[in-house]
């Protein structure tokens, strides 16, 4: 039962209905110009305010003498149409087929004789020669057979046709864009949110399921991805749970070696022991550390980041470090507060430590927040940039055991910005140091950041 009724809404039948209503709606909006403003953009005789006029001008004329018709008519002239006198209907400038039925009952009533005579053509209708003609004509015959002809120049409301063709493929332009903005607009919106749960995952594997809506195509994906999501939060959860538990187990052998290591009577060797030991502990205590952060999720909520930033500064001041923050101002964050303080204080820290002074800098970007930590040290190699992330990596040559650290500070670090769906490069700067670059996006909402990385 569901199948079929998926069957029914595939993305090439989305594709084909929503074609077809752009071509009804577009249809219906040229059929309402039509019907709408069509007496406006080229009005029919009855509509030009002609058939009044010309009724008065015929009884007054057809009262008047023979001799005197060709005078009236020619008085009878305005700047609305202009007016002339035919003895017959052999002179008469127009096709006797030109029957004008849709004003002849009126212009009948109007005139108050039933036997009336009415010839009309309009912008368009064939001529005499056969050519197109350009203007109104309305010819009524008198009651002594003559014929009174008045001809009005093309109405448009005061525009030309060219003007009038403009506004006329205007108004077709912005239908066609409307109704496309709005047909593609359906389309694009599973896409797009299609898009945007994939990237909060991206951001986080803890991130809700995928929703299973649109199209058949989009929905089959949807069930693929939520999927791919499970097996891959299954394979972080128990990475993370292992290795924190193989963590945890070390620390009763290192307990009993130390211990035993009283007995030992050689001091050097004792001291050796220890010193390798205590390093032991100092990498399980940070791989708990490490993992405990990785496993649990901190509540989002919306802070001062600015504020956060310059806190962690102080603290390094008042341990007598030279350590220098600018910023343009406050900037408010939405995201985890602990989880970026104890970010920035390691980026710090390395900072201070590997070199002899460190400038952090804060300014905000067209995709968010970045934040810019440069120490005066010796730098890292380019080619160990990337290394330099993994847990337990250290460069022997400068950053060891014996400076503090166990290579986990950074890892820590880049998990942490990730999990607010950014990232931390590094750069070796022209005057010597290293500069560390945390970029920050920036969400709309706690509850925005909440959904796409909820508390474990």
């Amino acid at each position: 039962m569901l199948r079929r009724r998926w069957a029914a809404d595939t993305l090439s039948r989305w594709f084909a209905m929503n074609i077809m209503m752009a071509l009804l709606v577009a249809a219906a909006m040229n059929a309402a110009f039509v019907q709408f403003a069509g007496v406006w953009a080229k009005p029919g005789i009855k509509d030009i305010g002609i058939v009044e006029q010309a009724a008065a001008v015929v009884r007054l004329i057809d009262s008047a003498p023979r001799d005197m018709r060709p005078r009236l008519a020619r008085a009878a002239r305005g700047d609305v149409y202009s007016v002339e006198w035919f003895p017959n209907d052999d002179a008469l400038p127009m096709r006797r087929d030109d029957t004008y039925v849709g004003v002849t009952a009126r212009l009948r009533d109007l005139i108050g004789r039933q036997n009336v005579r009415v010839l009309g053509s309009e912008p368009g209708d064939p001529g005499v020669d056969g050519t197109p003609t350009t203007k109104y004509a309305l010819a009524i015959d008198l009651s002594d057979g003559s014929w009174l002809l008045f001809v009005a120049p093309e109405r448009s409301w005061g525009l030309n046709p060219w003007a009038r063709n403009v506004l006329t493929g205007i108004f077709a332009l912005a239908g066609s864009v409307a109704v496309g903005a709005l047909a593609s607009r359906r389309l694009a919106r599973p896409m797009e949110k299609f898009a945007r749960q994939a990237q909060r995952f991206g951001a986080d594997v803890n991130a809700p399921p995928m929703e299973s809506a649109g199209p058949l195509e989009f929905r089959m994906a949807a069930h693929a991805f939520n999927d791919m999501q499970a097996r891959v939060k299954r394979y972080v959860a128990d990475r993370t749970y292992m290795l924190a538990a193989i963590s945890h187990d070390l620390r009763a052998p290192l307990t009993r070696m130390r211990l035993r290591g009283e007995f030992v009577e050689d001091e050097e060797q004792q001291r050796r022991l220890f010193r390798d030991v205590d390093d032991m502990r100092a990498m399980v205590d940070s791989a708990l550390a490490f993992f405990r952060d990785d496993s649990e999720q901190e509540e989002a909520t919306r802070f001062n980041l600015s504020e956060l930033v310059n806190t962690v500064v102080d603290n390094f001041r008042d341990a007598g470090s030279d350590v220098a923050f600018h910023h343009a101002g406050s900037v408010a964050y939405t995201g985890r507060p602990l989880s970026l303080r104890r970010t920035f204080s390691n980026l710090v820290e390395n900072a201070v430590k590997y070199g002899t002074r460190a400038a952090v800098t804060m300014q905000e970007t067209e995709d968010g927040i970045e934040v810019t930590i440069d120490d005066d040290g010796a730098g890292i190699p380019e080619k160990l940039h990337e290394a330099v992330f993994r847990p337990f990596y250290r460069i022997e040559a400068s950053r060891n055991r014996q400076t503090g650290g166990v290579g986990l500070g950074l890892a820590a670090a880049r998990s942490a910005v990730r999990g607010h769906g950014g990232d931390i490069v590094l750069e070796n700067r022209a005057e010597g140091g290293l500069t560390v670059r945390v970029r920050l996006p920036v969400f709309d909402s706690v509850q925005a950041l909440a959904a796409c990385h909820p508390r474990a």
